[in-house]
């Protein structure tokens, strides 16, 4: 009996020490990227580090309980035997970890689709025109209305967009800091826009984006951006409120 404890654990010691190799290959295999343009570099440092410890730990468990059991078929049948049934719960647990993390994930979200959804109308554009005509304007102005007290700015894009899809910048607002207001809850009140004019033609496509920031200044918690288009094709992404742009009314006077 002592002579296969001892094995047992001469076998265990082994593998304990050949995840120092296999840390090392990790590092070497696994080397965080650059991320570079739109893509997306993951780190997966420690993936096969970790996993193997996970399989080390399962390993070292069912070959002692079955050494207890069984103890006449020695040390290296035990372990021999219970590689294939470690690696079967190694991959049931990645999998039930992967199930949990995802529900976790959408419960996350629809938590924070539910606690978004009465700020949706905190920024309310009422209408909007052009000055001081729509043929070549230099201002676009609009009439807007807050539920809630912050740091109000906006930004305005017009694009002229072709049957192909393909669209050229026609004007773009000139956005400078100073001209952000502090604006209390219930606030009506007409903002102002200058545009710059990039290109010679008639913008069909206008997208007018609000921000409502709590702080007196930088992004933080809790501040709303509402972006009025043409066809919105939801009214909340998680991150963006969504809104439909009504047509432009005639300037006031």
């Amino acid at each position: 009996m002592e002579s296969i404890w001892r094995k047992h654990l001469v076998i265990c010691l082994f593998l304990g020490l050949l995840a120092i190799p296999i840390y090392f290959l990790d590092l070497a295999l696994n080397k965080p990227g650059r991320a570079s343009g739109n893509w997306i570099t993951l780190n997966f440092q420690g993936f096969i580090f970790w996993n193997y410890i996970s399989l080390l730990v399962m390993q070292v468990v069912l070959s002692s309980i079955a050494i207890l059991t069984f103890p006449r078929l020695g040390a290296l049948r035990v372990h021999f035997g219970s590689i294939p049934l470690s690696l079967i719960l190694l991959v049931a647990d990645l999998f039930i970890f992967s199930k949990l993390h995802a529900w976790a994930v959408s419960s996350q979200y629809r938590a924070l689709m539910e606690s978004r959804r009465s700020r949706i109308n905190v920024i309310e554009l009422k209408k909007w025109w052009y000055f001081p005509d729509e043929i070549d304007p230099t201002e676009i102005h609009v009439s807007v209305v807050v539920r809630e007290s912050g740091r109000f700015a906006g930004n305005v894009r017009g694009e002229q967009t072709d049957s192909s899809g393909s669209s050229t910048t026609v004007f773009e607002s000139i956005n400078q800091p100073e001209r952000q207001r502090q604006v209390g809850s219930g606030e009506a009140f007409t903002y102002v826009f200058p545009l710059k004019a990039l290109h010679a033609a008639h913008a069909n496509d206008v997208r007018i984006t609000l921000y409502l920031f709590k702080a007196p200044s930088g992004p933080s918690a809790g501040d709303i951006t509402k972006v009025f288009m043409n066809s919105p094709q939801q009214a909340d992404d998680g991150e963006y409120f969504y809104g439909a742009l009504p047509p432009p009314s005639r300037p006031s006077k």
